[in-house]
């Protein structure tokens, strides 16, 4: 390890900070994570594993470099949707019920029209990878600080797509033309019949393929 080679390795990866701690590791993001805060330098004391005349942050404490370049955002309106702030979630206990599998990469870009696609007016955005959709958002999430989505989109570093437990929430416009279908469009097809429509879905993890 190196601060070079560290450096090399982030730039190369497409992020804006590169940052080495306890002599031979290497991290990369775009964005410097809550909770940290800044340390005093003395902190960042260990020689660098490759090169000891150079200084490889220290234990717990870790030296960051910048490339100047501007940080992610989190992408405010897509076509007909919003974003509506950062909320908290749960793997236990999911607040959008029905995850979209989106093989070319999850953005704002791709995931909201997904979920559109699908029916839903809901969409969010979470751990730099996971399209989530719904029609209602369950009880147990909290409104908080945007600062808590910043993991950068793993397809496209120059946005966020929330962060772990954390979704980037966003809003299908209710008065717009386009709104999906809030009933089935047949209720007869071939030797079928509709029989029942169920109104209050049990919460399951319905995956849903999107190409």
């Amino acid at each position: 390890m190196t601060v070079q080679g560290c450096v090399a390795f982030c730039s190369s990866v497409n992020y804006i900070y590169a940052g080495v701690e306890f002599a031979d590791e290497c991290y990369c993001d775009s964005t410097i994570q809550i909770p940290s805060v800044p340390s005093p330098l003395a902190n960042c004391d260990e020689p660098c594993a490759g090169n000891s005349s150079e200084l490889c942050g220290g234990m717990n404490n870790i030296l960051i470099y910048t490339n100047g370049e501007p940080a992610p955002v989190l992408v405010q309106d897509v076509e007909q949707w919003s974003y509506a702030g950062c909320f908290t979630d749960s793997v236990d206990e999911r607040v959008l019920t029905v995850a979209i599998d989106i093989p070319a990469g999850v953005t704002a870009e791709s995931c909201l029209p997904a979920c559109q696609t699908e029916g839903f007016v809901i969409a969010g955005l979470e751990n730099g990878q996971e399209c989530w959709c719904g029609n209602t958002l369950g009880n147990s999430s909290v409104h908080v600080s945007d600062n808590e989505c910043t993991t950068v989109c793993v397809s496209d570093h120059d946005q966020y797509c929330g962060a772990p437990n954390r979704l980037a929430l966003y809003q299908f416009a209710s008065n717009s033309s386009s709104l999906p279908p809030a009933t089935c469009a047949q209720t007869d097809i071939a030797n079928f019949t509709l029989v029942a429509k169920l109104n209050d879905a049990p919460q399951v993890d319905r995956r849903v393929r999107w190409s």
